[in-house]
């Protein structure tokens, strides 16, 4: 679950100082869907699941971590659901701090390839919707 790793390790890297030991991660509501085809021999799968996050003992303002966990999922999944990319809960400690549960729904892409000493399983990453020149992929235009 490259994904949920790579939105920890934004969190941990972000201006906002959250400790490893604050931060709960977890997958859950997880299915995985495979296709094998006629063939048989397509061993790729697709992980859908829910990412949960929850910050214990935050002390910052919870629009700050949402903005944090938003600004990854728009760089990292460009065909996030935009009306409900985030669901989140605030249980408000006291006037200080407070504990924040983030959800977001995610897909990987898992590409399965045969090795002489097994299946190499390496997850894909998704389409930049942003990046491609797409007047550079025409013929004749520059």
């Amino acid at each position: 679950m490259k994904k949920l790793t790579d939105l920890r390790l934004a969190v941990l890297a972000s201006p906002l100082r959250i400790r490893a030991d604050k931060l709960l991660t977890f997958a859950e509501k997880g299915k995985v869907r495979s296709w094998r085809g006629d063939i048989g021999d397509n061993h790729a799968f697709l992980l859908d699941y829910t990412a949960h996050l929850i910050v214990t003992d935050y002390v910052g303002a919870p629009q700050d971590l949402l903005f944090i966990a938003l600004d990854w999922l728009h760089a990292t999944c460009p065909d996030a659901n935009p009306e409900e990319a985030l669901r989140f809960h605030v249980d408000f400690l006291d006037h200080k701090a407070a504990d924040v549960s983030i959800a977001l729904d995610l897909t990987e892409l898992i590409a399965a390839s045969e090795r002489a000493n097994g299946v190499a399983l390496v997850p894909t990453a998704d389409p930049d919707a942003f990046g491609p020149d797409l007047a550079a992929l025409a013929l004749g235009i520059t």
